[in-house]
């Protein structure tokens, strides 16, 4: 017999031989891999079983619920991606700062390549706990991306607020765009889009 608490753990659950924490950590790698592809509302927790080769009764009794098991996909990639991206924010010149933040961002999702498409998945139920996690890593991902184009804008002594704005969206973009063709290249190790970028960035910053 099982008993679920608070947070989603569980204590007693039959795992057939596997240890309750490594059950629950290879359903929420398999989960992110499922939510990231699918979205949350395109993904069920069938999905989640198969693709971790358990029951679906096994999912819900570790998880409770989709909501929950979500929440717990966030929690193991969000924390690390935002640390990882703010502790890249040192170098003072705007192209060393670029190439160091998308390694950092590729670096930290090494082993969850769909971690952006979670945090960023509009299909999280709204009001759920869920949701509001990913509003919430969203704004710190966000506010990083800010202070670095503002830093980038001042070097070049531009003030206008407008610059500003368009710069962060095309940062934005940008990052968004690389997440999406990693995704669609799995051959390509962090390290590999890392550096691809930073000769990409290399060629627009030499071409000016």
């Amino acid at each position: 017999m099982c008993r679920i608490t608070g947070g989603g753990d569980v204590t007693g659950i039959g795992t057939k031989g596997v240890a309750r924490a490594e059950r629950r950590r290879q359903l929420v790698d398999e989960a992110v891999e499922e939510l990231g592809r699918r979205g949350y509302a395109g993904a069920s927790m069938a999905d989640v079983a198969e693709r971790a080769g358990v029951s679906k009764a096994m999912v819900h009794n570790v998880f409770g619920s989709k909501q929950s098991l979500a929440l717990a996909c966030l929690e193991e990639v969000g924390p690390g991606l935002v640390a990882s991206i703010a502790m890249a924010q040192t170098a003072s010149d705007p192209g060393q700062r670029a190439q160091e933040t998308f390694t950092a961002i590729f670096s930290a999702m090494a082993d969850h390549r769909h971690a952006w498409a979670l945090i960023n998945d509009e299909t999280l139920p709204e009001g759920s706990a869920a949701a509001a996690r990913a509003m919430e890593l969203r704004v710190q991902l966000r506010t990083m991306g800010t202070v670095g184009t503002r830093d980038v804008l001042s070097s070049a002594g531009l003030t206008d607020p407008l610059d500003h704005d368009l710069l962060d969206r095309l940062w934005e973009s940008i990052v968004a765009a690389a997440v999406t063709w990693w995704q669609d290249h799995e051959d390509h190790s962090a390290e590999d889009m890392a550096a691809r970028l930073a000769r990409l960035l290399g060629v627009v910053t030499l071409s000016q």
